[in-house]
């Protein structure tokens, strides 16, 4: 039974131009009306509807909207075959027409959801339906390549691995299916009979047409847009790109993807650092793009959180900043924390160089980033360390910091992982970005300029901290392993995997430094 004057109506369909069935529910006041529909299409159920993060569509309904959520193609009870990023465009653009047709809609329809349903509302607009006045994509990868399947080149394998047994189960009506991180070869992580997308995705580790074919033409979208960007979110690179790419308004914190929390690895954040500002924007855009409410200040079109100075306003994200260029130093023996390997601001002279030994079956637990603390990995001597003095002032970050990693190899190929860790006695030391790159074509007698954008984040580094830039040569099961062989690494096996040696030459870190 819905709650108190909302009205829940169960299996609508929607027909696809080739004639398959879409089935959805919806949620709308229970008098009143027509009312503006939010469209949800998602591959997970349509009883979930987002709600491990977002209020449930009845909440919405007593907002003065009706709420529709449909199963994707192949998925829950609607027919067809599922294929991920493939069908959403034609699908999405078809329903959101059919929604503006429904009884209770006033003709006007707003998409809505976050992750996977994010980016099925961009595949959906950029067709430009006509009933469609406004798109709020949230945590959202806009590149089903670079930021969801790959990052820098190097596969996100326990989310690739999870999310393809996630919707394998669904499919035969079960939990997840059985997956193993690390299986080798990476191939065989989902056993003997894996889901179809799954083999195309390792069969496809460069950006090349398959994923061209996949990709959704963000210029062609001509509705506003939302979206929400969490620091500790694996999409956060890409929801960056997605403000960029469509000027959305956006709300940003030190979320994870789910759920958005304020404590992460035992330390919270703070209350004010929650959520509940995401929910008073959504709705007010909503509002907004239906001409229920007025436009947003121009110069709060993003609301972000600094970390460790609470809510602040920009026109756009990252916020106007200057770049301040940070460089590294040592003796030699920038390995571990316990190292001699110094970040100082300005330049430096980078000394004779670091040698990093990297061993593709040795783990390197932890998130790629998640403010979880590295001081244990920061031990190991595979990890070089460079660190600065305690900060005498304030140094506030807002944006995507750059790391640029000069050094060669005694293999063909090798990975570069570079995290920026925040060192405080009250905290230890918290990654608070970090980025991968996957590199080939090496030559051991030149060094080559590897350029790694870290993800986006706002953060207050205050007096009595220091800054550390850790670069590594692998961060597994994170990212999956380079095996520095002529093997590709979805089909290298235990014994394809060779140690590499990497002299490390240069370091600098460009910050982007919001004014105070």
């Amino acid at each position: 039974m819905p709650p108190a004057g909302v009205e829940h109506v169960r299996g609508l369909r929607a027909v696809m131009d080739d004639g398959v069935t879409l089935v959805a529910d919806a949620w709308h006041p229970s008098s009143g009306g027509p009312w503006p529909v939010l469209l949800q299409r998602l591959p997970y159920g349509r009883a979930v509807a987002s709600t491990p993060v977002l209020p449930h569509p009845a909440w919405f309904a007593r907002h003065g909207f009706a709420v529709v959520v449909q199963d994707c193609r192949g998925r829950g009870d609607s027919e067809g075959t599922f294929r991920p990023f493939v069908d959403e465009g034609s699908d999405g653009a078809a329903t959101i027409e059919w929604a503006a047709g429904l009884p209770f809609c006033d003709g006007q329809v707003i998409t809505y959801g976050f992750s996977y349903q994010g980016l099925a509302q961009l595949y959906a607009a950029a067709r430009r339906p006509p009933a469609l006045r406004g798109v709020a994509a949230m945590m959202c990868c806009p590149d089903p390549y670079e930021g969801w399947t790959y990052e820098g080149g190097c596969l996100r394998l326990p989310f690739v691995a999870f999310w393809s047994a996630q919707l394998a189960g669904q499919e035969l009506g079960t939990a997840p299916v059985a997956y193993d991180v690390a299986a080798l070869p990476v191939e065989t992580a989902l056993g003997d009979d894996p889901p179809p997308w799954f083999v195309e995705w390792l069969a496809h580790p460069g950006d090349d047409d398959y994923w061209a074919a996949r990709r959704p033409d963000l210029a062609a979208i001509d509705v506003p847009v939302f979206t929400v960007l969490g620091y500790f979110d694996d999409f956060s690179s890409g929801t960056a790109r997605l403000i960029e790419a469509t000027d959305a308004e956006a709300v940003c914190g030190p979320w994870t993807h789910m759920p958005w929390g304020i404590a992460h690895h035992g330390v919270d954040l703070g209350p004010d650092a929650g959520p509940p500002v995401v929910y008073e924007r959504l709705v007010r855009f909503f509002e907004r793009v239906c001409g229920r409410d007025d436009r947003v200040p121009a110069g709060e079109r993003v609301t972000y959180h600094c970390v460790g100075d609470g809510w602040r306003h920009a026109a756009t994200w990252p916020p106007a900043h200057t770049v301040a260029r940070w460089t590294a130093t040592s003796h030699g023996n920038a390995n571990s924390r316990h190292g001699d390997g110094v970040l100082v601001a300005g330049s430096s002279d980078p000394g004779p160089g670091d040698v990093l030994v990297v061993e593709p079956l040795v783990p390197y637990p932890g998130e790629a980033v998640g403010f979880q603390d590295e001081a244990a990995s920061e031990d190991r001597r595979d990890v070089l360390c460079y660190t600065s003095a305690a900060l005498t002032e304030a140094v506030e970050i807002a944006g995507s910091p750059v790391a640029t990693v000069t050094a060669s190899c005694d293999r063909p190929g090798h990975d570069v992982v570079v995290t920026l860790v925040l060192v405080t006695d009250e905290h230890g030391a918290r990654a608070i970005s970090g980025g991968t790159m996957r590199c080939a074509g090496c030559d051991p007698a030149v060094a080559s300029e590897h350029v790694v954008t870290l993800r986006p984040i706002a953060w207050r580094c205050p007096p009595g901290s220091r800054l550390r830039l850790d670069v590594s040569g692998a961060r597994w099961p994170a990212f999956d392993r380079h095996p520095h062989s002529e093997r590709s690494p979805a089909a290298a096996a235990a014994p394809d995997t060779v140690v590499a040696t990497i002299t490390v030459r240069r370091v600098a870190l460009d910050l982007p430094i919001e004014p105070q």
